[in-house]
């Protein structure tokens, strides 16, 4: 082969070679943009709105879709009457979303399935963990295995409304013990009209479903420790206890300082009777201030709830976040449930909502400490707690205690047996 013909071979087999380069070169390109830094994780959230209307959700999603490029979420809203039907039906088919509002009384049943993911090593190095209410990591643990199985998001604490007027017109001061609340409710129980009928009852008590909550302030203060259940079972049901319960139906049965109709009365009906001047206190939480300060204006303020032999107890109301099992994305996954629950987001979600935020610098800032409303319910934090989260709750707050409870009001049976019949049902398997 002369030096022409070589040099001829030569270009040939370059040209080939950088071909050959420039076409595994762009494979290996191609590659390394999808599995690489630059890769786009796509998340599934599922939430319910109280107000379908209200674009704040959306916007804390889009926010952190637009500063979090490689992370980008779909948001689905759910209505709530339909939320924990869905969540069970999509976990159960591997169809779950990747992260979902949640509520601490669904855990058991969800962990039970294996469909949560223990979020315990991821908030070890979160660096927001500190800026959460401190007995609120304690609270939220419900499950044997003693592992967080939600992000805190937001709260709601119990506590009492109730109006400045009409006790500074009944010359009373906020009672700090339930013995002081009697006296206050028996002054403020009147015959405003004078035609010999009372027209202003000093409480209104709530007997109907749902009403497990606030009585739960008038009996758990008296048990020792707060304590609910211990090691699986009842231990409420003590002396201490059941003179406290029978305190709360005397309310009804023998000082006559709630509405007659209180054996029925839920949550519209202990409302309508407070905004229409019927009743000078009830027990709710901040969800209501709105709604109370347009109608009565400065005349309406709340103070937590008084407090028993054994100190405070008040319910708790929660909403968290929680990343599911079945998520191929579970590090993205956490990285947006706790970008929720970081300052800005929370401040910006309970401005908006109204709710209680769990980050306590969020719980300086001037908007919320010059909120009366929600100074009651940080005032209600240390001591408020949640129901026990069993399998057999669900049956005793929906039907076991509002009939028990109607059926001890109207004297059908015994405090006594009201109480036996609690515990029964709370240690039902």
């Amino acid at each position: 082969m002369n030096n022409l013909a070589r040099k001829m071979v030569a270009i040939i087999l370059a040209v080939c070679l950088a071909a050959t380069f420039a076409l595994t070169g762009c494979g290996s390109n191609q590659s390394a943009d999808t599995s690489g830094k630059d890769q786009v994780v796509k998340l599934k959230h599922w939430v319910w709105l109280d107000d379908p209307k209200d674009p704040t959700m959306a916007n804390l999603v889009q926010e952190f879709n637009s500063t979090h490029p490689n992370i980008q979420v779909e948001l689905e809203v759910i209505p709530w009457g339909d939320f924990r039907t869905r969540l069970l039906t999509a976990a159960a088919s591997g169809d779950a979303p990747d992260t979902a509002c949640f509520k601490l009384t669904w855990v058991p049943e969800f962990v039970g399935n294996q469909a949560l993911e223990p979020l315990d090593p991821y908030l070890k190095n979160w660096q927001g963990k500190a800026d959460i209410q401190d007995n609120l990591w304690d609270v939220f643990t419900v499950t044997d295995d003693k592992q967080m199985y939600v992000m805190p998001w937001i709260v709601q604490a119990l506590y009492v409304y109730y109006r400045p007027s009409l006790f500074q017109e009944a010359g009373v001061e906020i009672p700090k013990t339930w013995d002081e609340f009697l006296t206050v409710a028996q002054k403020l129980t009147k015959d405003r009209n004078g035609d010999g009928k009372i027209d202003q009852y000093g409480f209104g008590m709530r007997g109907a479903r749902y009403g497990h909550e606030p009585w739960g302030s008038f009996v758990f203060a008296s048990v020792e420790g707060n304590k609910i259940m211990e090691n699986g079972k009842a231990v409420f049901n003590t002396p201490a206890a059941r003179q406290a319960n029978d305190f709360f139906l005397d309310l009804y049965r023998k000082y006559k300082v709630v509405p007659p109709t209180a054996p029925a009365d839920g949550f519209a009906e202990i409302v309508n009777n407070f905004k229409s001047g019927r009743t000078a206190m009830i027990v709710h939480h901040i969800r209501s201030y709105k709604d109370m300060e347009k109608q009565f204006g400065d005349d309406v303020s709340a103070f937590p709830v008084p407090a028993g032999p054994n100190g405070r107890w008040t319910s708790l109301g929660d909403t968290e976040n929680v990343v599911f099992s079945s998520s191929k994305q579970k590090e993205a996954a956490f990285t947006f449930i706790s970008w929720l629950a970081e300052k800005d987001q929370i401040d910006k979600w309970c401005r908006a909502s109204g709710d209680v935020p769990v980050a306590k610098s969020v719980q300086a800032l001037d908007f919320y400490q010059n909120n009366r409303f929600m100074q009651a319910s940080f005032e209600s934090l240390p001591f408020a707690h949640v129901y026990p989260v069993t399998t057999a709750m669900g049956e005793w707050i929906e039907s076991v205690w509002p009939a028990v409870t109607q059926q001890a009001l109207q004297g059908q049976i015994t405090g006594d047996d009201m109480m036996n019949q609690l515990e029964a049902a709370m240690n039902k398997k």
